[in-house]
């Protein structure tokens, strides 16, 4: 159903965007993946193509929008169709609004707002150039924390994402273009590394590993593995969200799944602790 499909991936060299890539390129779609890390972009390419599937990368700063929604035009001139959209590139820059700098909150508007927003725009304009290539689809990756939009800025944040799905769900409601808005729960992913490094350090001991780690850095794959493998009630996999976007994917054109919200059996609203 998905094969020989065109999507666009954001945030897709580590995490739940990764595992969206792959499930998507394992599904026939011609992947079209950006993130910051050029050796993640590179590593995650080579496995899709050793596979079998097809995969373009590009690695740059979401905020420039202009990369963004070239890269996204770039795909529909490459293949002849863009048919998926995944904005799912976040930033949570932990701390208290009385604590935190401007500049961050900035950071934390420009990727989960004004990305998602310049890259909905890119991918409307370039579906309705599609010619019989079926509709387009745009998926944006939400948090659970966006009903609980008082928690802190971040679920602000994520609690606009809901909206904008919404915006666009009627904009787009005379056009062959569906929205679907993914709340993932607790995943454990590198989404973690804007974590304090001794909240990550203590974490990793309770765990039986001693690790070095600066804010920023990229969590250890071993000290993800042991957090699913620890608390499977408690936290998803990116390879849970993943099948979440291919579900809502392959459903008939006559079923819409406007909202997704995925959880552990062992947590409950709010409770988004993204590693």
């Amino acid at each position: 159903m998905l094969n020989h499909k065109t999507a666009v991936i954001t945030g897709a060299s580590s995490g739940i965007g990764r595992a969206i890539a792959s499930q998507l390129a394992a599904e026939g779609v011609h992947v079209f993946i950006t993130g910051r890390s050029q050796e993640q972009l590179e590593d995650l390419k080579s496995q899709i193509e050793q596979s079998g599937g097809q995969a373009t990368y590009s690695a740059f700063d979401l905020r420039d929008t202009g990369k963004l929604q070239g890269f996204i035009h770039q795909a529909r001139e490459q293949t002849g169709h863009l048919d998926i959209m995944v904005n799912n590139a976040g930033l949570h820059i932990h701390g208290n609004i009385v604590d935190t700098k401007v500049d961050d909150w900035r950071e934390m508007i420009d990727v989960n707002i004004v990305a998602l927003l310049a890259g909905s725009q890119a991918a409307v304009h370039e579906m309705r150039l599609n010619e019989g290539s079926g509709p387009g689809h745009i998926i944006n990756i939400s948090s659970g924390n966006a009903y609980e939009p008082g928690r802190d800025f971040y679920s602000a944040t994520k609690h606009m994402v809901n909206a904008i799905g919404q915006a666009l769900t009627h904009e787009l409601a005379k056009e062959p273009i569906q929205v679907t808005t993914i709340l993932p729960g607790a995943v454990a992913t590198n989404f973690g590394r804007n974590l304090e490094p001794e909240t990550v350090v203590e974490l990793a001991r309770k765990l039986g590993m001693e690790v070095e780690f600066n804010q920023g850095d990229h969590l250890p794959e071993e000290l993800i593995a042991r957090i699913r493998g620890a608390m499977g009630q408690t936290f998803l996999s990116g390879d849970d969200i993943a099948r979440a976007v291919v579900y809502a994917l392959q459903q008939p054109q006559n079923v819409v799944v406007r909202e997704l919200y995925l959880t552990a059996p062992n947590v409950y609203l709010g409770n988004d602790f993204s590693m």
